[in-house]
């Protein structure tokens, strides 16, 4: 996850993509009052078959006219920030990195949606199945591309903390806005408590509050699950593996004592 030495902020745009004009174009003539072209060019941005190719140019493009993209253009920024990127080809994960800190640097009221949008892959992607005619929404747990994901992640926050130094202050509330809720798959709240932990890595100064904030949050799934499913996990635990389930059991009346006291 190194990202010293990569200077984003000053590696140009090589070549735009036109779409019966370029953005700023776009952006000129929604000032003027007409918003045929922005409005097309937000349908574009949000094509869920869009290519490598055309996010590249897209972002190249939006690089090239960052100082235009004020508080009037949220709707266009919230839509390239949805784009796809994580998972992708390393020519965009580095182009859409780009992006993230020229638009911190230059337009900081986008800074709170940046962090939210990043802490969104903090779990695995949904998934829609499909069965016996209901569609079921949940996680897709066995993708095994998530380190890798986990990683870009990471990778992002650390490039908005090194040009916005004040990034903590405004991260906790995401992170607790962010939190699954119970009902979700134990795979999904490994994951994000995963990328909690790794948080308090490189900003140290939240350490403690996420602390409180996962030990809080399991407390209350704790509480939440049945005596049934607690025994049973228990006797499965203690079948395989005799030892150790008598050790986990002991461990855990531990500190269920010491969270008492």
């Amino acid at each position: 996850m190194e990202v010293e030495g990569r200077d984003f902020l000053n590696t140009p745009p090589m070549k735009t993509v036109r779409f019966g004009g370029s953005v700023a174009e776009a952006m000129e003539k929604l000032r003027k009052g007409d918003n045929s072209d922005y409005e097309l060019l937000k349908h574009q941005l949000a094509d869920p078959d869009i290519k490598d190719a055309q996010i590249i140019n897209w972002l190249q493009e939006f690089r090239g006219c960052m100082t235009q993209l004020t508080k009037d253009h949220e709707q266009l920024i919230y839509t390239v920030l949805r784009l796809p990127w994580v998972g992708r080809s390393p020519d965009v994960v580095d182009e859409f990195m780009a992006f993230l800190s020229n638009l911190v640097s230059a337009q900081t009221v986008y800074l709170c949606a940046c962090l939210k949008m990043v802490v969104s892959h903090f779990t695995p992607k949904r998934v829609n199945i499909c069965e016996g005619g209901v569609d079921i929404s949940d996680s897709e747990d066995e993708d095994d591309n998530l380190p890798r994901n986990f990683d870009q992640c990471h990778q992002a926050l650390q490039l908005i903390i090194r040009y916005v130094p004040s990034t903590s202050r405004f991260l906790m509330p995401i992170l607790h806005d962010g939190f699954p809720f119970i009902q979700k798959s134990s795979r999904t709240l490994e994951c994000y408590v995963h990328n909690l932990l790794r948080l308090t890595v490189y900003i140290p100064s939240i350490r403690r509050d996420v602390l409180e904030l996962i030990i809080g949050r399991l407390l209350k799934l704790d509480v939440s699950a049945s005596r049934t499913d607690i025994e049973e996990a228990e006797d499965d635990v203690s079948q395989k593996h005799p030892e150790e389930g008598l050790f986990d059991m002991v461990t855990n009346c531990r500190l269920t004592e010491g969270f008492r006291t």
